[in-house]
């Protein structure tokens, strides 16, 4: 493609040329935004092909056009806009084959876009009615076996579609009532009636769908929700995998006597697949009730772990806990990320485990053990009556935990005077203690508070990786929530009838922002080989809304970031704007208003026209900020992509035409559990 030179002084032109030999290296030195005839190492158009970028789900991209010199040039190349108003767009597109797909919220329609320009090339209905509206965070790619066609893979509820690429037309060679990759639920006569989990990503591994889902480990009758994998061709069921050791391995007993009748999990989070050897891993769920574990004394193994399995039999390859008897909502649901790093001067492969704990595991991928020092500590002890809760939990020495997870009342949001008295306020009404790590449930019906709340720490987002300087990049939130445990006709047998009746209700401020001190969000870059960490910044800003105080002190998120081999660290906060940092230093390089925050992750690819373009859903806050008082609004949802300009570029505004609404009378929010909401009439 012809370069884009912009206006430059005849003189300052002659004296850069002397330094500048070529017109490539001139740009960077004028500082101008000069897309490259091609990103370094790639002759071509690029591809997309899975949620992660890869299947490890690495969320690295070897793109380089766009650096850290000229990524304050970056402009929107243009906009799709959905039309819809809402909270959440968990959506990362994926590009193959020259298109790119996405998933819409709210419709569920599965639309095809060009991505040098946006344009709508085909749009598929939903072929179903109930849950066709999932907030799906990727669509899934199958590139055939030779006789059956490559096609896009959508999942509603449990079962499995396939769409034509360049047509969108439901594959038929599928039933038209798709495949149905649930699992059999005994209690139920051997109906399939479960088991997947269609908001996230599936894992595709040569022709087998593997998933899973989060009914929560519980005693029977209950639905399954194994990892399991199930034939593309035909849809048969090829294996299930059971996380729970059998009888006679160790903690074969840990779910207290009734161990091999507990009713199997998985993950309602990210799987992910080292395809050079085989693996895949799985982030497992919690048990069911969240917060009580009365009937399962004991550390409750194969939750709150990851489990390596032979991706052709499910076999268990190895399972590693972070967390005993989880009676705190800390599920682990972020994608395992196999990675090569150096360690001692050996090459060797680990696994990055991020959790809600906000600490970062790096497994041996072949053992699973941590290869950095970690440590049993005592906890606090549940007093409710009857639970048996971990004398001691696990923490990892390197790296250091990503965040402090303590909650004091002489330490309060710092935001402003306002926010600070609205806290102390709620604090006090609340009759609510300090708290350390994993802080248990109160008593009799009291407010207590978990001091990492519902969404981390580290949320499904994870850490993308940066496998030149052998980082992982984190970003994480400090936002505690609010329960209480109370009596219940409806909980689960033999649990004191007691379960959590109040959801995670945010300790936050009438402003929707957390009420502990500290930054409200930050972007950490950890060392793998050494457990270091390397730099740590704010995340966003929350400045414009609440003044002097705010500076520095960053805003929640919990969807992926995206490092590309341009030293750049792409990422989304619930500040309403999309993020560019330096990915050796952490230095913020570039940062630009949206319609609405991101709570997806962003993607990037080399279009026809040989310019490298980064796409993002800007669709809400979601779950990094509920709705509050003074946050009461539904976003504008579009899909967004930057570029350096070019030189027929028209500029493109992504703010005036998309505004948010508040809502009208009568109406209020029907949210879901992924942070997003519609307007809906409000109740009498």
């Amino acid at each position: 493609m012809v370069p884009v030179w912009l206006n430059v002084p005849a003189k300052t032109f002659g004296v850069a040329m002397k330094t500048c030999k070529t017109r490539a290296a001139l740009a960077i030195c004028l500082g101008l935004a000069v897309p490259m005839t091609a990103a370094m190492g790639q002759s071509g158009p690029t591809e997309w092909k899975d949620w992660g970028g890869d299947t490890a789900r690495t969320h690295y991209s070897a793109l380089n056009q766009i650096t850290a010199t000229n990524v304050s040039s970056l402009k929107p190349a243009w906009v799709w806009d959905s039309g819809k108003f809402g909270r959440s767009w968990e959506i990362t597109p994926l590009l193959i084959d020259g298109l790119l797909y996405i998933s819409e919220n709210q419709s569920g329609d599965i639309i095809a876009l060009e991505p040098e320009t946006g344009k709508e090339v085909w749009r598929t209905k939903p072929p179903v009615t109930v849950g066709k509206s999932i907030d799906r965070r990727g669509l899934a790619y199958w590139g055939g076996d030779g006789t059956m066609k490559p096609r896009i893979v959508a999942i509603w509820g449990h079962v499995m579609f396939g769409l034509d690429l360049k047509t969108g037309a439901l594959s038929a060679d599928w039933p038209a009532t798709g495949l149905d990759i649930g699992l059999p639920n005994p209690a139920a006569g051997g109906r399939i009636g479960g088991g997947v989990f269609a908001a996230s990503p599936p894992v595709i591994y040569k022709n087998l769908i593997i998933t899973a889902a989060a009914s929560g480990f519980q005693p029977p009758p209950a639905q399954p929700a194994d990892p399991h994998a199930n034939d593309l061709r035909t849809g048969k069921l090829v294996w299930t995998a059971r996380v729970i050791p059998g009888a006679g391995q160790a903690g074969g007993d840990s779910w207290g006597p009734d161990t091999q009748q507990v009713v199997g999990s998985g993950a309602w989070g990210i799987l992910s697949l080292d395809e050079a050897t085989g693996t895949v891993y799985v982030p497992t769920d919690s048990a069911n009730p969240d917060y009580v574990g009365i009937w399962r004394p004991g550390d409750n193994a194969g939750s709150g772990a990851t489990v390596a399995l032979d991706a052709e039999t499910g076999k268990v390859k190895w399972s590693f806990q972070n967390l005993h008897h989880d009676i705190f909502d800390l599920d682990t649901n972020a994608a395992p990320v196999p990675v090569e790093i150096t360690k001692d001067g050996k090459r060797m492969k680990v696994v990055v485990q991020a959790t809600k704990q906000a600490m970062l595991w790096i497994l041996d991928a072949s053992t699973g053990k941590p290869i950095h020092p970690y440590e049993e500590r005592p906890v606090a002890q549940s007093q409710i009556p009857g639970e048996k809760s971990a004398a001691t939990q696990p923490f990892t020495i390197l790296p250091p935990p990503l965040l402090p997870a303590t909650v004091s009342r002489d330490h309060l949001t710092q935001l402003s005077a306002q926010a600070n008295a609205e806290c102390k306020a709620l604090w006090d009404e609340r009759k609510l203690q300090d708290v350390g790590p994993f802080s248990p449930p109160a008593k009799d019906g009291a407010w207590g508070i978990m001091s990492i709340g519902a969404i981390g720490g580290i949320d499904w987002g994870g850490v993308s990786i940066d496998p030149e300087r052998g980082y992982a990049i984190a970003n994480v939130a400090n936002m505690p929530t609010m329960i209480t445990v109370t009596k219940t006709d409806a909980g689960i047998k033999n649990n004191g009838g007691l379960r959590s009746n109040t959801g995670n209700v945010r300790f936050a401020d009438n402003g929707g922002r957390s009420c502990n001190g500290g930054r409200q969000g930050e972007l950490v870059a950890v060392n793998l080989g050494s457990g270091e960490i390397e730099w740590r910044v704010p995340l966003g800003s929350v400045e414009e809304d609440y003044g002097e105080g705010a500076k520095g002190m960053g805003a929640t998120s919990i969807g992926p970031t995206l490092v590309t081999r341009g030293g750049i660290v792409f990422a989304g906060a619930s500040d309403d704007r999309f993020h560019a940092y330096d990915s050796r230093r952490g230095r913020l390089l570039w940062e630009t208003k949206m319609s609405a925050s991101a709570n997806a992750g962003p993607m990037t690819y080399l279009g026809k026209d040989g310019r490298q373009y980064v796409v993002v859903a800007a669709g809400g806050p979601g779950n990094s900020r509920r709705p509050s008082p003074r946050e009461n609004f539904l976003y504008h949802q579009i899909l967004v992509a930057f570029a350096l300009p070019g030189p027929a570029d028209k500029p493109v505004d992504i703010l005036t035409p998309y505004p948010r609404r508040a809502l009208q009378p009568g109406e209020g929010m029907a949210m879901d559990s992924s942070g997003g909401a519609v307007a809906a009439p409000s109740k009498p």
